[in-house]
Formats: structure tokens, sequence, C-alpha cells
């Protein structure tokens, strides 16, 4: 007995910033085969499914899809697979933001709602455990910074909420930051970490020098990320999908295998040029 296929109309979940017009799916086979007209100003789409409409309860993990590029022309196919003897699907988009603005922190009277962050480290961790970061007064570039001792097996420091979300206006952008570490291992390890909660992304650096202050530029794009787990090297529909949909990122502050110091001042996330 074949599956039901029950075509749900095209939903769209659009950014509080934007508007498009209402698309429609155009058709939708026993083989799971979705055709839908592609909205006006979608950055990408994802199919959702559910058994049960009175619950809520929407999901795009198989058999749907967390991320369909937009593509050139009116329609686009993309095909899920049909499990369930009776399923809903829906088709939303995330629409165009407005332009990036450029997020900062200077910590020149506080953490600036900055955490301590068990680092999950070149490792997928959906939601890892996290406590108040020091802030140091006395200390930085000029004074007033972050700073982390020895916390956690590894340990960072996780942005605040400004930072998260869709960020897919900055792909193509920078993360900037100054790091002051007193101990290193002189050794490779993954110095920024982007979790899409489903997913994370890691970007490896060689050590900051001991002693000084070091600005770094890690560059928004795909090039030189790794996926957490496997290594691979990350590809931009993936890097777009995490960065679409942020729930953490994540500085390395452990560059040490025993004691550990470090201060972090001056963050940035600056969108392309």
């Amino acid at each position: 007995m074949k599956p039901w296929l029950l075509i749900l109309g095209l939903g769209v979940w659009c950014f509080p910033t934007a508007r498009a017009a209402q698309p429609v799916i155009r058709s939708f086979d026993a083989n799971g085969s979705v055709v839908f007209e592609q909205a006006p100003g979608a950055v990408f789409y994802w199919v959702e499914w559910t058994t049960n409409l009175v619950s809520g309860m929407w999901s795009s993990n198989a058999p749907g899809l967390a991320y369909v590029s937009s593509q050139g022309g009116s329609l686009l196919t993309v095909t899920v697979g049909v499990v369930h003897v009776s399923c809903f699907y829906r088709v939303a988009a995330a629409m165009t933001n407005p332009p990036a603005l450029v997020l900062s922190n200077a910590f020149a009277v506080s953490n600036e709602s900055w955490v301590v962050v068990s680092y999950p480290f070149r490792s997928h961790v959906a939601a890892p455990a996290t406590t108040t970061a020091s802030h140091d007064g006395a200390f930085g570039n000029p004074a007033g910074s972050v700073r982390v001792g020895d916390v956690h097996a590894e340990t960072g420091v996780a942005a605040p909420s400004s930072y998260l979300g869709n960020k897919l206006n900055y792909y193509g952008g920078r993360l900037l930051y100054d790091i002051y570490i007193r101990y290193s291992d002189n050794a490779t390890y993954p110095a920024v970490v982007l979790n899409g909660g489903t997913k994370s992304l890691y970007y490896d650096t060689p050590s900051p020098p001991i002693g000084s202050w070091q600005r770094r530029t890690i560059p928004l794009a795909e090039t030189g990320w790794r996926v957490a787990g496997s290594g691979q090297a990350a590809s931009e529909a993936v890097f777009k999908e995490v960065l679409g949909q942020l729930v953490g990122l994540y500085i390395y502050t452990e560059w040490h295998s025993g004691t550990d110091d470090t201060n972090v001042d001056n963050i940035s996330l600056l969108p392309p040029d």
C-alpha cells in the first residue's frame, strides 16, 4: 500500500523585516518530488513535515530537507522521502534580510553578555554548557576585555544573542577579534566554531603567540571551514545552512593542555565589503 501524500498549501516563513509574494506548490507526486514556485527575495528554502497538524510540531529532518538553495527560474523541484502512512509537507522560505550591521564588543566596562562555554572541540554539541565570563577592566587592547582560565576540558567564549539567528547576510564577511594567551602548546586548534543547531563547523588556526595581543581575521565563507565530527571540508551549501540558523558562535581560549589564562578583546562581526 502506498503512503498518502497530503499536500499542504505552501507556507512561507519570513524574517520580520521582509515580505514576499505567496508562492504555491505546483505538484507533489507519490515518489516525493515537490515542484513549487520560488519566492522573490528568498535566500533559501526548507521542507518540513508532520504527521499531526493539531500538534503544530514540524520537522525538517528526514524525510524533510533542512536546506535548499534558491536557483534561477520560477520553479524549483526537490525530492523528499515518503516514509509515513500519512504525512503533511510544507515548504518554508527564508527571505532577504536588510543590509547587515557591524556587530562589535570592546568590553570597556563589562563582559557585554559574552559567556564562557564548554567548547565543542571539532565535534558537535547542540547546547554546550556555559558560565559567566569574567570582565578584566585593567587589561585589554586597550583596557577592558574578557578573561578566561582553565574552566572546562576545552574552553572558549560564546557570543550573545545579537550574533545569532539568521546571519546569511554576513556570508563573505569576517569575524575579527584580539586574543592574548599566556600558555601554549604551539599547536593547531579549532579557533572558532559556528553551531547551526543540527551541525557545527570549525576553523583551525595555529596558536597565537604567547605574551602579546594578536589580531585575528576569520573568513565567513566555506574555505578553511570543516564539518564537526567528520572533518570534511564545508561546502557552500552547508556553510550557508549553518550561518542561516546560528545557535552558537564560539572563540577558543584554551591553547595549552595544562594551565590556561587568556584575554579576548575587540570582537566584531563584519558583513561583506
